[in-house]
């Protein structure tokens, strides 16, 4: 499987090759994201992508990224209770065929960092219908992942299908709107090598179960108002056989001021009930346990504002329609746990 990804990936890349593209439609994005929480966790992520329209109904799609973290956020006490320097290196291609109303897209990902590898194939389709005001789309991809049992240098294996289908209507000529479902199914090893839980007062590895299944519904709107300003709001709603549940409510707005300075605002509240098995101690003889903190119950916010400035005579003697963007986040849950992150993008059209 690791192999037959791995030849998709060439495929993508010698269609560039053979194909001859005319160069002058490139859009050519890169963005720097430093991420820091209140463990003392820092990321430092340079991301750089291209999107390239080969002829008007091929579209080659490229990503490639590079995580810093200067300490763990899963740290193994026994072995780096300071937590663990680590670095996550992933490059992702896909492309994009048009056959007249149907598009169909193809591709994947290589994922690697200290202790995990990953492997990645997606497929998708989607059509328009009634004038291009209805768009129904589906996708499935396929996760092969490759853990580390840290400390030891023995690796196991897990699995991961994901399936969607969304529906994208135009209500009128300012109003969007879309409903998403997705499945997913992961089996194999789940637990993390790195965090412990006290059982009878022994700080233990975890247990969880070997098999996942997960289930999202997604509601989202988007509204244009009078004077350039822009309005939308996101409900999710999640399921899995872990008993793990969740509601998500985002509500954002947006506003040009000109043609060159767009500033937005958005909230996402979150709140998760936990695991059936997730206690913060465990006493007798419990078939699963875990320290996982993502598995237990929480509410948290996350703020985002952005701006993003779109000069009139290009950047820095860079095209016309190069724009500059910034954004700020600041998450907070009730575990006490903070993060903020910073991000700096360009985007140059050729």
């Amino acid at each position: 499987m690791r192999k037959a990804i791995l030849g998709l990936l060439v495929g993508v890349a010698a269609l560039v090759l053979v194909t001859r593209p005319d160069w002058a439609d490139n859009v050519v994005n890169f963005s720097f994201h430093a991420f820091q929480d209140s463990r003392g966790v820092t990321v430092l992520a340079p991301v750089g992508s291209l999107d390239k329209d080969f002829t008007d109904r091929t579209v080659l799609r490229m990503k490639f990224g590079v995580d810093a973290i200067t300490a763990a956020s899963d740290s193994c006490a026994r072995c780096h209770p300071d937590g663990r320097q680590m670095q996550h290196n992933y490059f992702d291609a896909s492309v994009q065929h048009k056959f007249g109303n149907l598009k169909v897209e193809a591709g994947g990902e290589i994922s690697r960092e200290n202790f995990y590898a990953s492997d990645t194939a997606m497929i998708s389709v989607s059509r328009d219908f009634n004038k291009g005001n209805t768009t129904i789309a589906g996708g499935y991809s396929f996760q092969y992942n490759t853990p580390t049992l840290h400390p030891s240098q023995n690796t196991d294996t897990q699995l991961s299908h994901d399936m969607y289908a969304s529906v994208t209507q135009t209500l009128s000529k300012s109003t969007i709107l879309q409903v998403t479902y997705d499945y997913n199914r992961v089996s194999g090893y789940q637990n993390s090598p790195f965090l412990r839980t006290p059982v009878n007062g022994t700080m233990l590895l975890g247990n969880v179960p070997d098999i996942r299944n997960r289930q999202a519904l997604a509601v989202r709107i988007r509204q244009a108002l009078p004077a350039d300003t822009y309005v939308e709001a996101d409900y999710r709603r999640y399921a899995d056989t872990w008993s793990v549940g969740s509601n998500a409510l985002s509500l954002g707005a947006s506003h040009y001021f000109g043609p060159a300075l767009l500033l937005g605002f958005n909230y996402r509240w979150y709140s998760q009930t936990g695991a059936f098995f997730y206690q913060p101690f465990y006493t007798g003889s419990p078939l699963y346990y875990t320290g996982d903190f993502r598995l237990a119950p929480f509410d948290s916010g996350l703020y985002s504002g952005k701006m993003v400035i779109t000069p009139n005579l290009g950047v820095w003697g860079m095209p016309k329609g190069t724009s500059l963007s910034l954004q700020y986040e600041r998450y907070l849950a009730t575990t006490n746990f903070q993060a903020a992150t910073f991000s700096f993008g360009i985007r140059v059209p050729f």
